[in-house]
């Protein structure tokens, strides 16, 4: 049985072509099955035991919230330095190699890794991670999730799921060239390889979705549309024109490495750092937090490396003399006791709400954290004010490429959860017209372009 599967940043979906010949979407997660998708998480229990969306969001939860760390220093090994040559008190030493043994801290207590966004750094030269004295490669880690998929999928339908088409962006988030979409697209096919899949074919992400709105929606001979594929790890675009019998000719493609996840680091940055130090001043010169910290705190993905004694020995030491101990305190409580993934998921949630709603808010309130903070839509839209100005820049230059100006596009589709900001929802319908802008299933409508894809292929 082909699948199509949607691997995404934020969210993962697959979906197969029924008895009626129709795209059907699987209910991926059996913790949440009225979802229709599966959130890409993995958690890693010490004794190697793995978790995948909500249940890797309940066990990380239930093992690791308000737990503090327990740090040991643990040998990770050996550098070598060349030292030059210089004199000291009149003696000259000549340039010579040190050897110095370098530790890390390490919680002993750990009882498991969560692990998100596992789509972000295919594009990268990050290897992998070592979790509990065993080294996996990312493929390895994108590979543990994807059989899960698999998986499920074959219990679902009750047939062996080992073909698929999966969806791939214009641009991996972080790609820079051709060059690292090959590598990403690559390291991609391996992992699904790792995980049981026999034969992978790759589809772009836009052109599955205008292939789903076609499925669906009669375009005649000759129609023009833009797909507007806006997701939590990039945003994808292409301009399609139908052909005879439901084919579709890509005039072009377009793509750029932001999008939902981009916005809550946004947010979180301008909204909730205030709760987490950054106005404090600390020592009796009363200086600035630490740029580093306040950096690594506004990607969720970052906070693991302040969690170390040398980070929790300056918090407390900083308390002791500060403008504001309680911030600090915070801080501490959310670095350290596991609560910075629950913090960002009520950001993506405010954001999320500031699509239907003029105003949202991030509530928080745990041990030392006590957090009620309103962001009205037009906050919002002045903290990704530069972010939108390139969209609108990729949108256009994608038009150009073809040399289809917007009035001659008849649909365009939107899809993605990102496409349902106000902003971007307006934008298109002052590029193109509100009546030509349709909604295609923000979260699914990928996948099931990919299934229709797989279908074909099968067939």
């Amino acid at each position: 049985m082909w699948l199509g599967i949607d691997f995404g940043t934020t969210n993962t979906v697959a979906a197969a072509i029924g008895r009626d010949g129709r795209p059907a979407v699987l209910p991926l997660d059996a913790a949440a099955p009225e979802a229709g998708v599966l959130r890409t998480l993995l958690y890693v229990e010490r004794d190697g035991v793995i978790h995948v969306g909500e249940d890797a969001v309940r066990t990380y939860r239930a093992q690791n919230v308000g737990r503090a760390p327990r740090f040991v220093k643990l040998w990770v090994g050996v550098i070598g330095v060349f030292i030059g040559e210089f004199v000291a008190k009149g003696y000259e030493i000549k340039g010579h190699d040190e050897y110095v043994d370098v530790y890390a801290d390490v919680d002993a207590d750990a009882p498991g890794r969560l692990l998100h966004s596992l789509k972000g750094p295919l594009a990268t030269d990050y290897a992998g991670a070592k979790l509990f004295g065993r080294n996996y490669t990312l493929e390895e880690l994108i590979a543990e999730f994807l059989a899960r998929v698999r998986e499920r999928a074959e219990s679902l339908t009750g047939r062996q799921a080992r073909e698929a088409v999966f969806g791939r962006p214009v641009n991996f988030a972080g790609a820079s060239t051709e060059a690292d979409n090959a590598r990403a697209q690559s390291r991609l096919q391996q992992a699904a390889e790792l995980a049981g899949f026999r034969e992978v074919r790759f589809e772009m992400e836009p052109i599955a979705a205008g292939l789903a709105f076609g499925a669906q929606q009669t375009m005649r001979e000759g129609d023009h549309a833009m797909v507007f594929d806006f997701g939590g790890g990039t945003l994808d675009i292409a301009v399609l024109r139908a052909g005879a019998s439901g084919r579709q000719e890509v005039l072009a493609t377009g793509g750029v490495g932001i999008a939902g996840d981009r916005f809550d680091q946004d947010i979180f940055r301008h909204a909730m750092l205030p709760w987490f130090g950054r106005d404090v001043r600390w020592g009796p010169q009363r200086l600035n937090m630490p740029a580093h910290l306040l950096d690594a705190l506004g990607d969720w993905q970052d906070v693991s490396a302040l969690t170390n004694d040398t980070t929790l020995r300056f918090l407390r030491a900083a308390q002791a003399d500060c403008t504001d101990p309680i911030r600090l305190l915070a801080l501490e409580d959310f670095i350290f006791k596991g609560h910075a993934f629950d913090v960002y998921d009520r950001v993506e949630q405010c954001k999320v709400a500031l699509s239907s709603e003029r105003f949202g808010v991030v509530s928080y309130d745990a041990e030392a954290i006590s957090i009620w903070q309103p962001v009205t839509r037009p906050q919002f839209e002045s903290y990704i004010a530069a972010e939108c100005r390139e969209i609108r820049r990729v949108v256009e230059e994608t038009l150009a490429r073809c040399a289809v100006p917007a009035a001659r596009i008849d649909h365009v589709i939107r899809t993605g959860g990102s496409s349902a900001i106000p902003y971007f929802v307006t934008m298109l319908a002052d590029m193109f017209g509100r009546e030509k802008v349709a909604e295609a299933d923000r979260f699914t409508s990928v996948a099931a372009g990919l299934a229709v894809r797989a279908g074909q292929i099968e067939r």
